[in-house]
């Protein structure tokens, strides 16, 4: 009785041990391939099996292990795509607009720019570059200061502005001169040879941007083919010339097919453009032009509030005066609160058109620009109400000649062009140009927020080179080898260009043979579970499971774990498990197991853990 009494607490001592505690670090798992868990069908190729013995938090750890299993219960199939098409993309660098080579140091320089015949010595080291190798406007003969004295490029910039009706066709005719070099580390450069890596230094007025917006028709001629030739009767190709029509400005010249320009300009009403920013016209003078925002007219009653179209600015008449045409009325802006006095707007004489901005008459409510009103009528209306019609200009600015315009943060001065049209009665602009104010200094410098202008240097190395006087190979001496250098200017794109084209069944790729001939997708066919996938362990064959085993719980909680145990094809210490995974291969009747367990249960749910994440991998 008392040997029963303690073989019953020795089971009772290691049921404690199999179902209280706590979990350590979570397991390591073996590699299991996927097949064990799952066929290639997508069914299912395992059985979860939990122990009669098992604590509540074994079945638990099991239904996770089922539920994560039912991640990978599906099989794909590939399917034509009906009504889809496809998208293809190629990527492009920023693209350089021109490049300027601005020192060379090689043998065409030497021989040439420089006249030497018979070269007894070339530079085996950057130190030994020669310095009146920059280009002089002429030659690759000038030292550095030669080259900023004489360094002036010229650049276009195609379809840049734009101009009412003439959408992105206006262009950007570029000047840069006199720009110098600053070494990024002073103490290896005394300005001879080109430095390795220096900013670009361009003092105001060395930048002009002209903006043409005269705009002229071009022709073109081109010959095309007719009909084709057939030399086996004899009959030559016969061709004819087409001619094409295009606008463009004066500065790109080519063959005018009209002397009289098709844009003359901007003038009054148009919308245009300056470095994109857009600028609607109010007024054109001689040299002079005023932008702003027209919102037309409209009628407002008296006392009743009401906001200048698009605009948080809100008009409210005070009072009006039908007889000496006159309205009292006082401005607001309905975001920030700003409020003006009491203005009085009176309507011009008795000779004004009715539909012409008169300034003269009108009233820049706050001084600046920002609003300004112009009273045209007063009546009464129907209903006894007494109406002022009142036209109204917001943000507006006078320009004039040496004007001052930040772009992107930097400031530049304005030259603006125009001339009197006697058949127009009528003022137009035909060119700005924009001259900087600031420094531009840096590497890159930053033009127009749209381009880079950069500098670099770029030195080459061998180890032989050729002396005509004798017509020789020269080898270098040992350990060292003859240099060729470069420096180089390069305005580029700040960003490089991304092409996309969507193709549907039937389109040619990109002009080639090849056509997309399908559009096929992978399908996921989710295989349903037909059948339990976790069973008791007193339901399992040893000899024939029927199917790979995943055993939930140690050989106290699960009786199949204990007949691995029990028969050595276990390995693993459960009675002391921190929690652990083991695979082991055929080991019932041919199949696999897996048995999760640890010595209590929270060690039991941690390996079931580390598993779910293991099978969210696969």
């Amino acid at each position: 009785m008392k040997v029963k009494k303690i073989a019953a607490l020795a089971v009772g001592a290691a049921m404690v041990g199999a179902t209280v505690g706590f979990a350590s670090a979570q397991p390591t798992v073996p590699e299991i391939p996927k097949d064990f868990f799952v066929n290639a069908d997508g069914t299912p190729n395992v059985k979860i099996v939990v122990g009669s013995n098992a604590a509540a938090m074994d079945v638990a750890s099991a239904a996770d292990i089922a539920v994560a299993l039912g991640s990978l219960l599906y099989t794909t199939e590939q399917v034509e795509a009906q009504n889809a098409y496809v998208k293809i993309k190629a990527e492009y660098p920023p693209a350089t607009l021109d490049e300027w080579t601005i020192y060379a140091y090689n043998f065409t320089t030497i021989t040439e720019d420089h006249g030497i015949t018979n070269i007894t010595s070339w530079a085996t080291s950057y130190d030994e570059l020669p310095g009146d190798y920059w280009w002089n406007g002429a030659a690759y003969a000038g030292t550095y200061t030669d080259w900023v004295s004489n360094f002036m490029v010229t650049t276009d910039i195609d379809d840049k502005d734009m101009i009412d009706g003439v959408d992105e066709l206006i262009d950007w005719h570029i000047t840069i001169q006199n720009v110098q070099l600053s070494s990024k580390d002073p103490a290896e450069w005394d300005g001879t040879m080109p430095p390795k890596d220096a900013d670009l230094v361009i003092t105001p007025g060395n930048v002009t941007v002209l903006v043409d917006y005269v705009l002229y028709n071009y022709t073109t001629s081109t010959t095309v083919e007719v009909s084709p030739a057939y030399p086996e009767w004899g009959i030559d190709a016969t061709y004819d010339t087409v001619e094409s029509w295009y606008l463009d400005d004066a500065e790109d010249g080519g063959t005018l097919a009209d002397p009289n320009p098709v844009v003359k300009g901007v003038t009054v009403g148009d919308t245009f453009s300056v470095f994109g920013q857009t600028y609607y016209v109010l007024d054109v003078n001689n040299g002079t032009f005023t932008a702003g925002l027209d919102k037309g007219k409209a009628w407002y009653q008296v006392g009743q509030p009401q906001a200048i179209e698009g605009t948080d600015w809100i008009v409210t008449v005070l009072d009006i005066s039908i007889i000496d045409q006159r309205a009292l009325v006082v401005v607001k802006n309905a975001v920030t609160g700003e409020e003006s006095g009491q203005i009085i707007l009176e309507v011009p004489s008795e000779l004004w058109d009715g539909e012409t901005w008169d300034e003269n008459y009108a009233v820049d409510v706050f001084g600046d620009g920002r609003v300004k009103l112009l009273l045209t009528d007063t009546f009464v209306g129907i209903d006894g109400h007494l109406i002022a019609s009142i036209w109204a200009q917001v943000d507006v600015v006078d320009y004039t000649n040496d004007a001052t315009v930040v772009y992107d943060g930097k400031e530049w001065s304005m030259t603006i062009n125009t001339y009197y049209d006697n058949n127009d009665e009528a003022w137009y602009i035909t060119n700005i140009t924009l001259t900087n104010r600031d420094t531009l200094e840096g590497n890159p410098v930053d033009i127009f927020g749209t381009y880079d202008l950069k500098y670099w240097f770029e030195i080459k190395e061998h180890d032989a080179y050729y002396n005509p006087a004798n017509d020789s190979i020269v080898q270098a001496p040992e350990g060292t080898t003859y240099k060729v250098a470069y420096a180089y200017i390069a305005l580029t794109e700040k960003e490089g260009t991304v092409s996309e084209i969507e193709l549907s069944v039937g389109d040619n790729v990109l002009d080639t043979e090849y056509y997309v001939a399908g559009i096929y997708a992978d399908q996921v066919m989710v295989k349903p579970v037909a059948s339990p996938i976790t069973v008791m362990d007193y339901e399992v064959n040893l000899e024939d499971p029927g199917s790979n085993l995943i055993l939930v719980g140690g050989p106290v909680a699960n009786s199949v774990t204990q007949y691995l145990v029990e028969q050595g094809i276990s390995q693993v210490d459960w009675y002391n498990s921190p929690g652990d995974i083991e695979y082991i291969q055929d080991a019932l009747g041919g199949y696999d197991v897996v048995i999760v367990a640890g010595a209590t249960r929270d060690e039991t749910k941690a390996a079931a853990e580390a598993l779910m994440e293991y099978l969210a991998g696969l």
